[in-house]
């Protein structure tokens, strides 16, 4: 199979069946280096990950391996690193490396994708040097500006990934010490084990390179399934600081972890309401995030946090007000029947399934909506949609004149929204003659 023929598929390998991706993935990988192969890797990369395909070693997944943990998040379930290193940069960053470090140096690194006695040894000296060529780089990289060799648009988050990326390297050593520690990712929850491995580690690092300590504890972070989980636990760890050093890392944490709250937020406000499970999956996310976060400030009571923290708080509540509960009944209501009828039925599939998305979405914000003050306009919006689809059913089920298959999908979406206890009584109602 030809590049372009490879190319051309496209997301359409999103599809194909296992066998026939896995030979694909295989084809790809031996033109990985292609920037339109790169590009077609990236769109797939969600079903690599699923698939957990084991992809041949290469200097540039070793160059990765110690920063790894904060590329952006690939499926809606992974947690979302605190520092967010994107791959198109990576992508951009790694040829810049190899030519600074030059072929027969590279080469001399290649023993390490090995396993082998030399291959600790030679790990960390690959990272010593890539970490040095990504220093060099760094400094010809001006946020506000076009880098001509990255062949990007450097803004300030990418000089700092740039910067980040360098300090991790410089530590790849006890990167890769804390990833076997916090392992296997994502980790629910802190035990006393993790904790002691993220303080022993700490120490040694404060003591040589205090300066990396804050990324440092990032990485930890990015291991957790809840990052801000971190920030809550940090006030009691000796990471051999001093209280100043201390309440100062734990003050650049905090802000940290709130910018990237509000960042989410904002994004989630732009994002629209067209995958309303997508709103409902953020506004949980982002509330637990938000209490986890405000637990763990207790100790510093800073007023501009707190602030910060309220206002993404009310911007949850708006987005969820307006993409989830606002018109639900209307728009849910209206898909029942959407094959009925003769018409387009890829049009009425589309339609039902994302009624059925809304109705999950609406189940879904339950649980959140107490802490967001929106339990009386949901359970209002339930009651209101519930009672319209048991309408809908009891007049297509009740009947020899009705549509069987409507009634029962009003009956499928009362399930989805208040759960099969309620359905079920609906439905054995309805059998029994129950006209309510």
């Amino acid at each position: 199979m030809e590049m372009r023929d490879l190319v051309a598929l496209g997301d359409k390998l999103m599809d194909i069946d296992e066998a026939k991706f896995r030979q694909v993935v295989g084809l790809l990988e031996q033109m990985n280096d292609h920037p339109d192969i790169q590009r077609t890797i990236a769109v797939i990369r969600p079903r690599l990950v699923e698939l957990r395909l084991s992809r041949r070693p290469t200097l540039k997944r070793l160059f990765c391996d110690p920063f790894e943990d904060l590329f952006e998040a690939l499926g809606k379930a992974d947690p979302v690193p605190l520092s967010v290193i994107e791959r198109s940069l990576m992508n951009s960053l790694w040829p810049l490396v190899e030519a600074e470090i030059g072929k027969d140096r590279l080469r001399a690194y290649r023993p390490a994708l090995q396993e082998g006695e030399e291959r600790k040894t030679l790990c960390e000296a690959f990272w010593t040097e890539c970490a040095g060529a990504v220093a060099k780089i760094a400094e010809g990289a001006v946020a506000g500006h076009f880098s001509e060799p990255l062949d990007l648009r450097m803004n300030p988050n990418r000089t700092r990934a740039l910067a980040d990326i360098a300090v991790i390297l410089s530590i790849a050593p006890e990167v890769a010490e804390l990833k076997a520690a916090l392992s296997p990712k994502p980790v629910p929850k802190l035990h006393g084990d993790h904790i002691e491995a993220i303080q022993t580690i700490g120490r040694r690092l404060s003591r040589v390179r205090p300066d990396a300590l804050k990324i440092f504890v990032l990485l930890a972070a990015s291991r957790l399934t809840n990052p801000s989980v971190l920030l809550s636990g940090l006030w009691d760890m000796d990471l051999g600081q001093k209280s100043a050093d201390r309440a100062a890392l734990f003050m650049s944490l905090s802000s940290t972890v709130v910018a990237q709250i509000e960042d989410r937020s904002r994004a989630g406000q732009a994002a629209g309401g067209g995958d309303r499970m997508a709103v409902a999956d953020l506004a949980l996310d982002l509330v637990a995030t938000l209490d986890a976060t405000r637990a763990a400030m207790e100790q510093s009571r800073n007023k501009e946090f707190d602030h910060r923290l309220k206002q993404v708080r009310n911007s949850v509540h708006s987005m969820v007000k307006t993409q989830v509960l606002q018109d639900a009944d209307a728009g849910i209501v209206s898909a029942i029947g959407a094959l009925d009828g003769g018409g387009d039925v890829r049009e009425g599939r589309a339609q039902l399934a994302q009624a059925e998305n809304h109705a999950r979405a609406l189940r879904k914000c339950a649980t959140i909506a107490d802490s967001l003050g929106l339990r009386g306009e949901l359970r209002e919006m339930t009651q209101k949609t519930t009672a319209s689809l048991t309408e809908r059913a009891q007049k297509e089920l009740a009947g020899p004149a009705g549509n069987a298959r409507s009634g029962y999908t009003a009956i499928r979406m009362i399930e989805l929204i208040a759960g099969p206890a309620e359905a079920n009584k609906i439905m054995d109602g309805i059998m029994n003659g129950d006209r309510r």
